[in-house]
């Protein structure tokens, strides 16, 4: 078995050791990091990190109302401008802790006297050295170089950064739907790609719809097939991928809906028709019995969490259907070529 096997199967039990090591933690990051004055936040991430930031984007505009901004670490490394924060929580968002434009995002922060945070996988990195307060993901030590449970644990970190802001009695709603993941992720880990991935096995171009919470992870899904696989994958809101996009789409080309039970569930359902006129095989990642009777390629979730938790448990299945296409490519599931663990980008 492939080290990336290995580590796509220790995500439930990751999962669930962050969320009962953190969940003791939450009053005290109430205080450290919500104080009264916090009316945006600003993630800074690369990478797969930077996928579980647009996660954030959008569920701290559901839970919060809070408007959620994506740093441009070069405006600092590569342009010497150091950005205003005043008003702002920055979370910064790296498994290795390594990148210096990222830490410089957090050390700019910290002069400012904001509140800061480290999520990441290696708590005596320069990025955690750098950050007011740490979540650490502690899922051990993760050899393959596509990010696997660092991801899906970075997700869950931020959700818990999300619901430490809420009071004692929303707080406990949230927290026993964050308790169930790892009983969801465990039905879910296991799920059987192998038809999807010889249906897609010829394909040139993988187009990977997806909107909302999951818009992050439509990114991730991309980018888990483009670096283990080598094929040509993009990612798409279905409004974006309709106002010009879809011109490309020819016989050749597939594209994967990811569509998890929640209110962006809808718009996929319109896509299937004006992919599948331009000769394009369409797969779905999804529960909804009327979508996946509609594609070419079903994938059935087995089982859905709470609907703003949706991201941590679909990503999962995806990760297996990229190894799947990768290894029918002969690639190295654990090496792909040309790439690296650690990028320290400046």
């Amino acid at each position: 078995m492939s080290r990336l096997s290995t580590e796509i199967a220790e995500q439930p039990a990751a999962v669930g050791r962050l969320v009962d090591r953190v969940t003791p933690m939450l009053p005290e990051l109430h205080r450290a990091l919500w104080p009264a004055d916090v009316h945006h936040v600003v993630l800074v991430a690369r990478g797969s990190s930077d996928n579980a930031a647009r996660y954030a984007q959008y569920l701290f505009g559901l839970h919060h109302r809070l408007p959620v901004a994506l740093a441009a670490p070069s405006l600092g490394s590569v342009y010497g401008v150091e950005p205003d924060f005043r008003g702002a929580m920055v979370i910064a968002v790296s498994q290795s802790g390594q990148s210096p434009d990222v830490v410089g995002v957090l050390d700019a922060a910290q002069r400012q006297g904001r509140p800061t945070l480290a999520v990441t996988n290696d708590p005596d990195s320069p990025l955690a050295a750098a950050a007011g307060q740490v979540l650490d993901l502690g899922v051990g030590p993760e050899r393959s170089v596509a990010a696997t449970k660092t991801y899906t644990a970075s997700l869950a970190a931020l959700a818990l950064v999300s619901v430490a802001r809420f009071g004692d009695d929303r707080r406990a709603a949230l927290l026993a739907d964050l308790a169930a993941l790892p009983e969801v992720l465990s039905a879910t880990v296991d799920l059987d790609v192998t038809a999807a991935a010889a249906g897609l096995r010829d394909t040139e171009h993988l187009l990977v719809a997806g909107r909302g919470l999951n818009y992050g992870t439509t990114f991730e899904v991309a980018l888990k097939v483009r670096e283990l696989s080598g094929m040509v994958a993009e990612a798409y809101s279905p409004p974006d991928l309709l106002h010009g996009p879809i011109a490309a789409v020819a016989p050749g080309a597939a594209a994967l809906l990811v569509a998890p039970t929640e209110p962006s569930l809808a718009g996929h359902r319109e896509l299937v028709a004006p992919l599948r006129a331009r000769g394009a095989v369409v797969a779905a990642l999804s529960a909804d019995p009327e979508l996946l009777e509609s594609v070419d390629l079903p994938i059935a979730l087995p089982r859905e969490p709470a609907d703003w938790l949706t991201p941590v448990s679909t990503v999962v299945p995806a990760q297996r259907l990229a190894a799947a296409l990768a290894a029918d490519r002969g690639r190295d599931l654990d090496a792909p070529p040309g790439l690296h663990k650690v990028t320290r980008t400046s």
